[in-house]
């Protein structure tokens, strides 16, 4: 896999602000940017910290302005953007970036080569800034100016002469707190010289935010200047942190996060970087323990996201013990038979409007007892698991319960509780109250999944024996009512008398989950219809091209984007469900398995093309399908590697 871009990647302005590195500090908090240090959008940041882990995200500091010195000569290294204008040109003279162990610039002119290199360290907000001299004909003067935001990371924020720009000084430490609510920001230091001295810089722009049709300028404050001598071959460090320590020793901090980054690498480089890209979704909930943020730079933590990540980020690479204490966490917030559907960025309760996420935790710690054999560890979750299946069969809150016929019935008119969940001011552009196909494929496989737990850990044979007496029920319910026979394929949703026929990919997981209430024969049509009508290089369209509501790009205000978010884009994470239906109708050899190895090239490419080491959340409809969404996904990282490791078995 590619770990390093040249200088005509990085000298290209275009092509350099279309990717993003991102490193992130396993509490939520995260440091990322362009690969020429150009922020883009308002969520870029060099350190933004999770101040109630993993929400309440804050971007403390923004950015470093930096420029060499030598021979009366300056030369900037930065580059930003304003309104009409490019300043300074730093990209200019940058010829390589590295992402890997941490993401690292290098830049060049006839005079000096200097390398500068970024990383968050884990466990802690704290950012080690690093710049080595690699080649120059007498010592430079480097020049170091932090532009600082302290704003939440969803907002932008102008001028404000309220704030307080006192810079408190002790020996090779600076710190401000320009907002009593805000945690204090050292930086620890040894330059040369220190120039106190507070300037605005107005009107930074972020082109991302603007295509959105969002606020898109910025005013940043510095507070002071740092002037460090650098002699040929000497590396001096700037260390930016909310951490109370009287001193900071840069190296060790680094050599820690060399050794713990260390455990991602191995002979298999793709697998390498999707290791890689899996653990930064595994963050901390507060003191509680371990849960899995949904996607950078702005989801929270999310039970329907996490629980279909969670077999791929962590069960494909054998970290049985962090995916235990994910499920118990969502354990304990199980409420009435729900898992929380979000954890707001915030002290707000979470919101339990889902009728999919409770099933998916279901499934996912299945899996994990059978990929761990941990039969004392699903003991722990027999209890919550129970009461899902309970709930879920007299009802509980959202209108969700068991009909008469045992489907699962979801919902009502103005309520959005399955993964397309957009809803506009009342407006809702793919309702699906009522029968939601993949809701009932996944409730089916609740009630056999218990059935085989309680029956192997449980002990309890009388509680399995009901359990798939009354899954055949809904084996039978659900071909009754979900096959439309016509068209070969299965409705979408059920609401009363009205069936759904638009060509959508939920029924794909009434053949991908590991037990399948259809005939062979319907398994293979259902493949077939899916293939025909949604498969792309880059995943599954949410919606056939022949529907009249379907969508060809993502463009548009947050609005209009919102309108159409499953109305033909195409999703990546779909490709695992799609994978596993493949290679269970066609069968799982290593001939097939190839096949769809070859498939999965594309996603694999798309590491080293936007969110860089990681996979975006969704792709334009069509071809070149454009990404889209946020840049690194938990779930569309966890199928694929998931669905990778299968194929290369």
């Amino acid at each position: 896999m590619k770990a390093k871009w040249e200088h005509w990647e990085c000298q290209n302005l275009q092509n350099a602000l279309s990717k993003e590195w991102l490193e992130t500090n396993g509490l939520g908090g995260y440091a990322s940017s362009t690969i020429i240090g150009t922020n883009t959008r308002r969520h870029h940041g060099l350190l933004v910290c999770a101040l109630k882990p993993p929400t309440a995200r804050h971007v403390l500091l923004s950015k470093l302005e930096e420029r060499v010195v030598l021979d009366n000569q300056e030369s900037h290294l930065s580059t930003n953007l304003y309104p009409g204008t490019v300043f300074p040109h730093g990209f200019n003279i940058q010829n390589e970036f590295r992402l890997r162990p941490w993401p690292t610039f290098r830049y060049a002119t006839s005079s000096f080569e200097i390398e500068k290199s970024v990383c968050l360290v884990h466990g802690e907000n704290t950012l080690v800034a690093a710049y080595h001299n690699c080649h120059s004909n007498s010592a430079i003067n480097l020049v170091v100016r932090p532009l600082l935001a302290f704003r939440d990371h969803n907002r932008l924020a102008g001028r404000d002469d309220s704030l307080n720009l006192t810079v408190e000084q002790r020996d090779g430490v600076l710190s401000v707190q320009p907002q009593p609510s805000l945690p204090r920001l050292y930086f620890h230091h040894s330059p040369a010289r220190v120039e106190i001295r507070a300037d605005w810089y107005y009107r930074l722009l972020f082109p991302i935010d603007q295509e959105r049709g969002l606020e898109c300028q910025e005013d940043l404050f510095s507070p002071f200047e740092l002037t460090f001598c650098l002699s040929p071959g000497e590396t001096v460090y700037l260390t930016s942190t909310t951490e109370t320590r009287k001193t900071v020793n840069a190296t060790a901090l680094l050599e820690e996060e060399r050794q713990r980054r260390g455990r991602f690498r191995c002979s298999d480089p793709v697998r390498s970087a999707l290791q890689w890209a899996a653990d930064s979704f595994l963050v901390r909930r507060g003191e509680e323990g371990l849960t899995i943020l949904t996607g950078y730079p702005w989801f929270t933590d999310s039970g329907r996201g996490a629980m279909i990540a969670l077999p791929g980020l962590l069960l494909t690479s054998r970290r049985f013990e962090e995916a235990r204490q994910v499920l118990l966490t969502f354990a304990r917030y199980c409420h009435r038979g729900l898992i929380p559907n979000v954890f707001p960025n915030s002290d707000d309760k979470p919101s339990y409007n889902a009728a999919d996420a409770s099933l998916w935790y279901s499934v996912a710690a299945w899996k994990y007892w059978k990929a761990s054999g941990n039969n004392d560890g699903i003991r722990e979750l027999l209890p919550t698991l129970r009461e899902i299946v309970r709930h879920y069969q007299e009802g509980t809150r959202y209108d969700i319960y068991a009909d008469t016929d045992g489907l699962i019935n979801a919902g009502a008119p103005g309520t959005q509780l399955t993964w397309m969940d957009v809803k506009l001011e009342g407006y809702i552009p793919t309702p699906r109250h009522g029968k939601p196909v993949e809701i009932n494929a996944l409730w089916f496989n609740t009630l056999l999944m218990l059935a085989e737990l309680e029956e192997q850990v449980g002990q309890n044979i009388e509680a399995a024996t009901a359990l798939r007496r009354e899954a055949d029920r809904v084996a039978a319910s659900f071909v009754n009512l979900f096959w439309f026979a016509d068209g070969g394929y299965l409705y979408d949703v059920v609401q009363g008398d009205f069936r759904d026929a638009s060509i959508r990919p939920n029924q794909i997981f009434a053949v991908s989950l590991p037990h399948s209430p259809l005939s062979a024969e319907q398994q293979q049509s259902v493949l077939h219809i899916v293939t025909q009508h949604l498969l792309t290089p880059y995943g599954l369209r949410t919606l056939s091209p022949q529907h009249e509501k379907y969508a060809r790009r993502y463009t548009g205000t947050r609005w209009q984007r919102d309108a159409i978010r499953h109305q033909g884009t195409v999703w990546p994470w779909l490709i695992g469900p799609y994978g596993d239906a493949f290679l269970r109708v066609r069968g799982n050899d290593k001939t097939q398995r190839a096949e769809l190895l070859r498939h999965l090239q594309p996603l694999l490419k798309h590491l080293e093309e936007a969110g860089l080491g990681s996979i975006s959340e969704m792709f334009d409809a069509e071809a070149p399908h454009r990404p889209a969404g946020c840049p690194a996904r938990a779930c569309s990282v966890s199928e694929l590697f998931r669905l990778y490791d299968l194929c290369r078995k």
